[in-house]
């Protein structure tokens, strides 16, 4: 059963994804990958407070982080995006936008588990 969970909240977090980029693109007109960045901070925050609460609640917990978090951040676009700016010779950009998502990332984690 804690698979079907997982497959579900995974695609709820896929839509909410979807739904933050397209949000995050309107507000922001800009060549640096802005909605990414939000996406990995908050759910880096997101999993620092599942970590925490549903330690000892494994269903929720596979739910929330695996499955919501899982389908909610993106791994595989950020690394496209840094490659992205590597192709376009903007080695400032890329190398500021990786060490963002990784300070911040790893911040937001940090406070969603100590919040």
């Amino acid at each position: 059963m804690t698979l079907i969970f997982i497959m579900i909240s995974s695609g709820i977090g896929a839509v909410c994804r979807h739904l933050t980029n397209e949000i995050v693109k309107k507000t922001f007109n800009t060549s640096f990958p802005v909605a990414t960045l939000i996406v990995n901070i908050l759910g880096s925050f997101m999993i620092g407070i599942a970590a925490q609460f549903l330690q000892n609640d494994t269903q929720s917990y596979a739910m929330i982080a695996i499955g919501f978090c899982g389908g909610y951040t993106t791994f595989s676009t950020h690394f496209l995006e840094i490659y992205e700016r590597y192709l376009l010779k903007s080695y400032k950009q890329m190398v500021i936008y990786l060490l963002m998502t990784i300070i911040l990332s790893i911040s937001a984690c940090l406070v969603g588990y100590y919040v």
